[in-house]
């Protein structure tokens, strides 16, 4: 059989993408078509969803849309790939569940149609150049041009089918959504984030929330989406429990997307300090959901202002893995990592070798990052990472004598600047 080429599709082994569609669904189409060909898929799918979000800037947003824009997008492709090895195409659907949320999605968000279309478009096109490079690949020469006819054709009819049923999805969605107390409310939300005026009296009262109040914005987010409670049920139980440990006088709720929610906790106080340090120790750590906490600010400037050091919170944690990320601890390295590439370079630059991979160099970067903080006292130091003051000066030493020349002579403020990148941000791959 011709198609059985499809069957031994292989990834870039230079490249690592984790899966944005849920695990289940990973696992069925392994048994389906090998891991492969999966993997092919999914490194396929994320350089589509790159490529949309280059060419059509409304599909991206931050972290939540760009998820959401990448599961969609494997999800057809692996649509794609079931229909051209199939024996019965008419049977492979043409709008997945991954691609049906991600069209509802789209019409929530307001994304025009023709750009949601476009978008579309742009993927089959992307993915019809990659499988006529793996005919080439793995197709006898004789044979390559009927199956570049055979998989243009199908592709075709796919392309058409998946543009018409989304186009009708999107429009159902819209039509709803626009009539729906949560669109309102979602509009009031985006002309405040936007910095548009808004009537304050208006507007507390149709979000049932105090605009004019001292606010903390939050992002929280569910990192596995395939566990119970529905992930809407544990983002909201996380708000409350939050509401209630810090006392607030009223909290606003925002879906951003499925696992995404946009936060706002009206404040009885302009601030305290150990905020985020008391959310740690009062709060068992939420199932599967993470928090990034933005600074106290009054007003409805406040509440955009809060809400943009939220999102650079959540973009430091992601990295890092902590579970509650305020924007104050991080504050400098959000900056400083603003650009990532040139963030990437200016760690290598100025670590040299200690910037290397590992747990011995990931060690002793810490160290050193702990002793610089501490103003090089060797005792707190020790009694910070709970080792022994010889520990820490070995470690120091160490570290130091893998540092570049012309940083251990030169900016001490570089140096640390570096560590705390290094130690916030996951390596470039």
């Amino acid at each position: 059989m011709t198609q059985q080429w499809l069957l031994q599709l292989q990834p870039d082994p230079h490249r690592t993408v984790d899966p944005a569609m849920p695990s289940d669904a990973v696992t069925g189409a392994v048994e389906l078509l090998g891991a492969g060909p999966v993997r092919w898929v999914v490194q396929t799918a994320e350089a589509i969803a790159t490529g949309i979000v280059e060419q059509v800037p409304e599909h991206g947003g931050g972290h939540g849309p760009v998820t959401t824009l990448r599961r969609s997008t494997e999800s057809a492709v692996l649509a794609a790939l079931r229909l051209l090895v199939s024996q019965s195409p008419h049977r492979v659907s043409a709008l997945t569940d991954e691609t049906l949320e991600g069209c509802r999605e789209f019409a929530r968000r307001g994304i025009a149609l023709d750009q949601v279309l476009r978008g579309v478009r742009l993927g089959h096109a992307r993915l019809a150049h990659e499988l006529a490079a793996a005919i080439e690949e793995h197709v006898a020469a004789d044979q390559r041009l009927a199956e570049l006819r055979r998989v243009n054709d199908l592709l075709f009819t796919y392309a058409d089918s998946h543009a018409s049923v989304m186009a009708e999805e999107y429009i159902a969605e819209r039509n709803r959504w626009r009539g729906s107390d949560e669109a309102a409310r979602r509009a009031i939300v985006d002309d405040v984030l936007a910095g548009r005026p808004v009537d304050a009296q208006t507007a507390t009262r149709r979000l049932h929330y105090d605009i004019s109040r001292n606010h903390l914005a939050a992002v929280l987010w569910c990192d596995n989406t395939d566990s119970s409670p529905p992930a809407a049920e544990r983002l909201h139980r996380t708000a409350m429990a939050m509401t209630r440990t810090m006392a607030a006088a009223g909290m606003l709720l925002i879906p951003a997307d499925n696992t995404t929610a946009w936060v706002w906790f009206a404040l009885a106080d302009e601030d305290t300090p150990g905020r985020a340090e008391h959310l740690r120790e009062a709060l068992d750590r939420p199932q599967d959901v993470r928090a990034a906490l933005g600074p106290p600010a009054p007003g409805p400037q406040g509440m955009r202002r809060s809400h943009l050091g939220a999102l650079q919170a959540e973009r430091i944690a992601r990295h890092s893995g902590q579970w509650l990320c305020d924007y104050r601890e991080v504050r400098l390295v959000a900056l400083a990592t603003a650009e990532p590439e040139h963030a990437h370079w200016f760690v290598q630059d100025v670590l040299g070798p200690l910037a290397s991979e590992g747990d011995r160099m990931r060690e002793l970067r810490e160290t050193l990052r702990v002793y610089l903080a501490e103003a090089r006292s060797l005792r707190t130091a020790a009694d910070r990472l709970h080792v022994a003051r010889n520990t820490i000066t070995y470690r120091v030493k160490r570290a130091e004598e893998l540092l570049p020349a012309v940083t251990t002579a030169g900016n001490s403020l570089e140096l640390r600047l570096a560590l705390e990148i290094a130690q916030r941000m996951r390596p470039q791959s």
